[in-house]
């Protein structure tokens, strides 16, 4: 069986521009003066031209409106980068009526077309709608979070090697002395929670004020609880706070780390460089 997307616009010629341009669909055949089939996606997408006014097919003959409006059915559109996919949404005439927010499975924005059709635009992230239904065989087993006191220091430096140690070798740059001093330079117990899943301590974090906004000096996860969802998993949870207060967050993540890819699925964006980091920020959530 195939499901094929049917959309209904006003104007087709403006329809296949604004499908193209904001989601890189391509027009794959005119089906006579009022139809195009649109390809692209995983399922085929038919801009069907009619008429505001024209009555609607089947039983109940509700005139078209292309108004704001709200279906049952609307069109998800899943991508790698919610950030970039907006933005060129938006750029093509879309509207933006609920910015990106991330949630246990992912992050989503609420759009519509130009048409007043409903668009939400999502990134999947870990395990997707798996995190919803979570069972008894997932990896992702509940997480604790106990303060850190100042006689820490030392496993929270190995912890941080041990995480470290792939990304630094791999890139020449493994040097536990360094390693030590960066650590010593930004250590601030007040502010780091130790991550901890059935008893065990497999990393922690640093999240503290910086001016209007907080900062995340640390995120580090031992290599072998790496790889399920823990990251991602502490990363929703402070950046959910952060949004309940209203406030930024920024970063640095090591050049050339894979680091630097998870933080952007997140939503974080470049704001700078140096010759041994890469900044970013993630904006507040909008009010």
């Amino acid at each position: 069986m195939r499901i094929l997307v049917n959309i209904d616009v006003p104007d087709l010629e403006h329809a296949i521009g604004f499908y193209e341009n904001a989601f890189g669909l391509t027009l794959n055949r005119r089906l006579g003066p009022a139809g195009a089939e649109m390809l692209g996606a995983d399922a085929p997408i038919y801009l069907l031209e009619k008429a505001a006014g024209t009555p609607a097919a089947g039983a109940v003959r509700q005139p078209r409106d292309y108004a704001r409006h709200w279906t049952p059915v609307h069109l998800d559109v899943v991508v790698d980068d919610v950030d970039g996919a907006v933005a060129r949404a938006v750029a093509a005439g879309a509207r933006l009526e609920d910015p990106p927010a991330t949630h246990a499975w992912g992050r989503i924005a609420h759009l519509s077309d130009p048409y007043g059709h409903g668009i939400c635009i999502l990134q999947f992230l870990n395990r997707g709608y798996d995190e919803l239904a979570p069972d008894a065989a997932s990896p992702a087993a509940p997480l604790r979070f106990t303060p850190v006191s100042q006689t820490d220091f030392e496993a929270l430096l190995a912890l941080r090697i041990a995480a470290m140690r792939e990304s630094l070798e791999r890139l020449g740059r493994f040097d536990p002395d360094r390693a030590r001093a960066r650590l010593q330079s930004t250590f601030q117990p007040q502010y780091t929670w130790h991550i901890e899943r059935e008893g065990k301590r497999i990393g922690f974090y640093c999240l503290r004020p910086d001016g209007a906004g907080l900062r995340l000096d640390h995120l580090y996860v031992h290599p072998d609880a790496q790889g399920l969802g823990v990251g991602g998993q502490v990363l929703r949870r402070l950046l959910q706070e952060a949004d309940r207060r209203g406030q930024s967050v920024t970063l640095s993540a090591l050049r050339g780390s894979d680091s630097n890819r998870f933080y952007r699925r997140h939503g974080f964006v470049q704001t700078g460089e140096d010759v041994w980091d890469i900044d970013y920020l993630r904006p507040a959530a909008a009010g």
